[in-house]
């Protein structure tokens, strides 16, 4: 599934209401930000005036693609996108559209690209790992095994990379570790990293939901991480520097429902909630809880970012 595409995806399209007209004097703060039709939902954005300039979390790094006036693209679901540039004079619309030919709450086989597509990487030692991770252009991501571990080696190739290289542990499993590895041409931001790691455990999840034992183990390793580094890191940051208490009690029970789900994987019930807390969670986050924290840590942000993308998956 391509990020966007200039016509319709599928004969099986269906509006859902209206589109709604947005322009450039008052645009929504939700276009600014990362965000992702869900479920089997597409989104027509429509430029009726002016120049639009888009961008994707892309698998390596941001992706971006001018509108001029009159032009339309079809927003894939499951992809991250915002606005990053628009003219004064800018005036778009944007209508979600269900594909029918897709069944809305069930596992979405194209979100297993950014791992199912990742160039593989094999390293036997320390020393063919950091050449690896010296000769990563920007652009350019690796699915990496190794039968050692490679955090040591990969922490130190992060700290000389002024923030454009990240990576994304996926655990062990019979002595060997697996990581994705990602080399961005810009620093990476909290947002960009966070964005990126709900889309790979999206990613595993829809292997996992297919009986695939060595997604399953990835997701839960993946999730494992991601959830002590909001608990452990994000949370306790957010609230000594004045964040809402009950937002971080209503996203830990979140937490515990997503436990509970992954815990019960073989009932099919767990599936269905799976996916749906998953998505709305994950979308409540990117939207609302990240930017709010961002804005209130402040420069402090920079340093959190590192240390958050240097954790392992222990």
């Amino acid at each position: 599934m391509p990020h966007a595409s200039d016509t319709p995806p599928s004969g099986a399209m269906r509006a859902l209401g209206r589109g709604r007209p947005h322009r450039a004097g008052d645009l929504l703060p939700r276009f600014s930000r990362w965000h992702a039709a869900r479920a089997n939902r597409w989104e027509w954005l429509h430029l009726q005036r002016g120049e639009l300039v888009l961008q994707w979390l892309g698998e390596a790094g941001s992706l971006a693609r001018s509108l001029g006036a009159g032009q339309s693209l079809w927003l894939a679901p499951g992809h991250r996108w915002r606005i990053a540039r628009l003219s004064e004079d800018a005036e778009f619309s944007l209508q979600v559209f269900a594909d029918d030919s897709v069944i809305a709450d069930a596992p979405q086989p194209e979100r297993a690209r950014l791992l199912e597509a990742a160039p593989r990487l094999e390293a036997a030692d320390a020393a063919a790992l950091a050449q690896a991770l010296a000769d990563l252009a920007p652009g350019e991501r690796r699915l990496l095994r190794t039968p050692f571990d490679p955090a040591p080696c990969v922490r130190e190739a992060l700290a000389d990379s002024g923030g454009t290289l990240t990576w994304h542990p996926l655990g062990a499993d019979a002595g060997t570790h697996a990581a994705l590895l990602v080399r961005c041409a810009e620093p990476v931001d909290l947002l960009d990293y966070l964005g990126r790691d709900h889309a790979l455990i999206e990613a595993a999840l829809v292997g996992a939901l297919g009986g695939d034992a060595g997604r399953e183990r990835w997701l839960r390793s993946l999730l494992a991480r991601h959830l002590r580094i909001e608990e452990q890191d994000i949370f306790p940051a957010f609230l000594a520097a004045g964040g809402d208490p009950a937002t971080v009690r209503a996203l830990q029970r979140e937490h515990e429902l997503l436990r509970g789900h992954l815990d019960n994987i073989a009932d099919p019930a767990s599936h269905r909630g799976l996916l749906l807390v998953l998505e709305a969670h994950d979308d409540k986050e990117e939207q609302l809880v990240y930017p709010d924290f961002l804005a209130r840590i402040g420069s402090r942000a920079a340093a959190l970012t590192a240390a958050i993308i240097a954790r392992g998956s222990g």
